[in-house]
């Protein structure tokens, strides 16, 4: 099992530990007696591949682009207590370069969108902490004497830290650093994105 699962997993179990030992200590907590929501998180901005990256072609061209765009759309529940469940998606530009031969140019990029369920506990005031488990659906993108696309899917994970500043009772502005994992393939990127936070519904 690689390192990413178990860190994964490992920050799972002690959200869960320290939700259980909170509502055990925590008498008269008034997010214990919230109404369960359901909150959509929904932003973007920069992200950065990590990984090591080893050209195939021979004839690359220029330095090999590691930052991008990512987009990230989140739908959590909220049960009224301190943790949370929900899924993530999004899309972001792994990397890509740029190759050339006597008489033509062209691009080869990879590209993600997510598909993890995700858990969410707040740590202290504003901030939270998420951690999500499923698969990446890649996309590897060469355009070198016609177009070739070939889609596949990758185990991954991914970890963030989000802090929130309300802007009313049902909206609220996120700033986040997240690190996403597509482990099985050996692909990681980091992102500092800013979302908006909407909870758009409660019962």
């Amino acid at each position: 099992m690689s390192k990413a699962v178990v860190l994964t997993v490992l920050l799972i179990a002690l959200m869960t530990v320290n939700k259980t030992f909170a509502q055990i200590n925590v008498k008269n907590d008034t997010a214990a007696k919230r109404n369960p929501s359901f909150v959509l998180y929904l932003g973007g901005g920069l992200a950065s591949y990590v990984a090591n990256i080893n050209p195939q072609a021979p004839n690359v061209l220029g330095a090999v682009n590691k930052t991008s765009a990512a987009g990230t759309f989140r739908l959590m529940w909220h049960p009224g207590y301190r943790l949370r469940l929900g899924f993530e998606t999004g899309y972001t530009n792994f990397f890509s370069y740029n190759v050339k031969d006597s008489s033509q140019t062209g691009k080869v990029s990879l590209h993600a969108v997510p598909l993890l369920i995700v858990w969410s506990m707040p740590v202290i005031k504003r901030i939270s902490i998420f951690a999500g488990i499923g698969s990446y659906l890649l996309t590897s993108d060469l355009k070198y004497h016609g177009n070739v696309h070939s889609k596949f899917f990758s185990l991954g994970s991914n970890i963030a830290v989000c802090y929130i500043q309300p802007v009313s009772n049902r909206l609220g502005i996120a700033a986040e650093a997240k690190w996403m994992n597509a482990f099985e393939t050996r692909d990681n990127m980091l992102s500092l994105q800013v979302q908006l936070v909407w909870k758009f519904f409660k019962y």
